[in-house]
């Protein structure tokens, strides 16, 4: 079985399967934050003791953030923020979420107000905190609390913000006990910029989360309780909504379903608690992430829970350089025939002119994670389409593609449309010499990701120069000899190692992390 280290700053490394996260501590209501190639995990922690009779509340004091870079490997930062950050909270470190924005970071938090208990409700107030870094130190950003039973049009249970930044409106989401509220923020963050404003989701119940795909906006939250998490589309942000149903089924053994989505490294990923640790239950829950998928029409797919999770992934950018490209589950290699990217078995004997046809030079956009693949023996580019079903087609004109590490072991995701998860692909999981590469939506299988081997380029190659790209041997003027050990040069792409810190409880670990943070 897969295994997944998270490691802490007091404790060596400790492995445990994929999910949940972590057994070194009961997590929930987490949320994600995409930061320079790094994921940052904000949250909660349970508390409560074993299941029994007299345990019938949630008992939360703090939050943890979690970063990884593959992830596989997570370091745990610690308990960073915690209710005694607001002096005029006094209880409970529910559900929250962190957004990035002029060079700070806002992390909304739902808290019992000491004083404030309006209406009968149990005084639940959303405050804000703000550091330079996920790891801290963590500050109060205002003194007060932003959202509070004396704001207007607040609703009984004021939890679960969410933040959702739509053009130059940034808004916040929050509600429970089947009420929901949004409001727009001022730029400075800290500041509501209206009066709250009813979600206006029939289904709706807590947990809410928006987040957008191919001009669609996505209302996710949960329905019921015990809860399910559903979801709800519009193409606008003010609706009109359409329920689009249960996304993630009712947890064994918790009551509670609370989510995050978000896309990380060309991946859309599907974020939850469950009660899957040891000893877990509805008050000692546990962070999980599995894949999320669309449909050819943008509709998301039914999340399927896993105790294996995600696969590793590796987010250093691709080398410049001679490759050849072989697909995942059919171990055939990609070739230009034609005009069109085809597989075929692998032409062993080089002195064969379709062994050139195999050979793929890779090149580093400017744009990052986008590049060019030029075909050695045909000079033509691999120019996917951004139709669905359709072949991909080389070109003689260079066009850009984005390359993701779809896993460590089985490859690549050569993405013709990243925004709208179009990547190449083989028809029906072929295995057949011959089939072409078509465009469809990204959903995961291995016949839509490929190898990228590196290989070694015939020793020169005369080639037509135009600017810096390469093409291959012509008989018109203008024509350049470049050696094969410049085709094969590589980029340093190593990024050095964050530099040491201590947490807030004074802790200093710079030495402990085994993997590159990015940030």
């Amino acid at each position: 079985m897969k295994r997944l280290c998270v490691i802490s700053s007091l404790t060596a490394a400790a492995c445990f399967a994929a999910n949940p996260l972590t057994t070194d501590f009961y997590s929930a209501d987490a949320a994600a934050l995409v930061h320079n190639d790094s994921l940052f995990i904000f949250a909660g922690h349970d508390e409560q003791g074993p299941q029994g009779n007299n345990n019938k509340a949630f008992i939360m004091n703090d939050w943890h953030v979690l970063v990884t870079d593959d992830m596989e490997n997570y370091h745990d930062y610690g308990a960073v923020l915690s209710v005694k950050t607001f002096k005029w909270a006094n209880a409970s470190a529910f559900a929250g979420h962190c957004e990035y924005r002029n060079g700070k970071f806002y992390w909304y938090v739902a808290v019992h107000h000491g004083t404030i208990k309006e209406n009968g409700s149990e005084g639940f107030a959303i405050g804000v905190a703000v550091a330079d870094h996920p790891s801290g130190p963590w500050v109060d950003a205002i003194g007060q609390a932003l959202i509070t039973d004396n704001t207007p049009n607040d609703v009984k249970l004021n939890i679960d913000p969410a933040i959702f930044y739509d053009g130059d409106d940034i808004w916040m989401y929050w509600g429970s006990w089947n009420a929901g509220r949004r409001v727009k923020l001022k730029e400075n963050m800290i500041e509501l910029a209206g009066t709250p404003e009813d979600i206006k989701i029939k289904d709706f119940f807590e947990a809410p989360w928006m987040h957008k795909y191919r001009g669609n906006y996505y209302f996710s939250y949960a329905s019921g309780y015990p809860s399910t998490t559903n979801y709800s589309m519009a193409p606008s942000i003010n609706g009109p909504w359409t329920q689009m149903g249960v996304l993630n089924d009712k947890l064994d053994n918790s009551e509670t379903n609370h989510q995050a989505i978000f896309k990380y490294l060309g991946h859309w990923y599907f974020m939850y608690h469950g009660a899957n640790s040891p000893g877990g239950w509805t008050y000692r829950r546990s962070v999980n992430i599995d894949y999320l998928y669309y449909d050819r029409d943008a509709v998301i797919q039914k999340i399927k829970r896993t105790t294996t999770g995600v696969d590793k992934v590796n987010n250093a950018l691709v080398e410049n350089g001679g490759y050849r490209m072989t697909v995942s589950h059919s171990n055939l290699t990609l070739g230009d025939e034609n005009g069109i990217v085809v597989q075929r078995p692998l032409v062993e004997d080089s002195t064969e002119a379709r062994a050139n046809n195999q050979l793929w030079v890779l090149k580093q956009s400017e744009k990052r994670r986008h590049y060019t693949l030029q075909n050695f023996g045909t000079g033509r580019y691999y120019c996917p389409p951004t139709e669905l079903l359709d072949t991909v087609k080389t070109s003689m004109n260079a066009c850009e593609i984005r390359i993701e590490n779809a896993s460590v072991n089985k490859g690549y995701y050569l993405y013709g449309d990243y925004d709208s998860d179009f990547v190449g692909d083989v028809l029906n999981i072929s295995k057949d010499s011959g089939m072409p590469v078509i465009t469809w939506v990204r959903a995961g299988t291995d016949n839509q990701k490929f190898k990228l081997e590196k290989a070694v380029l015939p020793d020169t190659a005369t080639v037509m120069s135009s600017s810096s790209e390469i093409a291959p041997e012509s008989s018109s003027s203008g024509t350049t000899a470049i050696r094969a050990d410049e085709l094969r040069d590589r980029a340093n792409l190593r990024l050095p190692q964050r530099a040491g810190y201590r947490d807030l409880k004074g802790r200093h670990y710079s030495k402990q992390i085994p993997y590159r943070v990015l940030f």
